[in-house]
């Protein structure tokens, strides 16, 4: 009886450990952030561009600088390259591939705006709305920010002249959380 009795409880202890590997620790859809990873995160994303007839999403990869033009990275570029790195591994990142004879500067403005409603249908909840900022007589920038299940949405939509690019960039809080106050700041410059 003892032997059934063990073996009954090392089960029963695999099936839970099992449940929180699954689930996370908090169970269910609201579990913890990892529950809801970059996979995930690349469908909503996906997902948005293909509501605007947009799919084709360009993934982030890691980002390569090389240095100055004529010459070897600076030991602070190099570091930078570093963070950057470490930053995309915290990233998922989506850009439409866009075709020449784009729509016009209204269309593409309605387009960010419905990404931005798809992304909303998806659970991403506005963290930031749309702000349009004025580049020149030609051109804006319209940036926005979402926030779900532990990441943050970056999305930005450029128009200067003939020139479009709608980019949507998500980040997971946890990781980017282990950055300090100075590798943010040599990441911004």
């Amino acid at each position: 009886m003892r032997t059934a009795m063990s073996g009954f409880v090392r089960t029963a202890a695999a099936l839970a450990v099992g449940a929180v590997l699954v689930t996370g620790c908090g169970g269910g859809a609201e579990g913890p952030a990892a529950a809801f990873g970059g996979e995930a995160v690349g469908a909503d994303l996906d997902a948005a561009g293909e509501a605007v007839g947009l799919s084709g999403g360009e993934k982030a990869g890691t980002p390569t600088y090389d240095g100055p033009a004529g010459g070897p990275p600076t030991a602070e570029e190099r570091r930078r390259k570093d963070l950057m790195n470490r930053m995309a591994a915290c990233s998922v990142a989506w850009m439409p591939v866009l075709t020449k004879g784009a729509a016009d500067p209204a269309e593409t403005e309605r387009r960010f705006g419905t990404v931005l409603a798809a992304l909303a249908e998806r659970g991403w909840k506005e963290h930031r709305a749309v702000e349009r900022t004025p580049l020149d007589e030609e051109g804006f920038v319209l940036v926005a920010a979402y926030k779900k299940r532990g990441w943050t949405l970056f999305a930005q939509h450029n128009e200067m002249g003939a020139v479009r690019v709608t980019s949507v960039t998500a980040t997971e809080d946890a990781c980017t959380a282990r950055f300090t106050e100075e590798e943010r700041k040599l990441l911004e410059s």
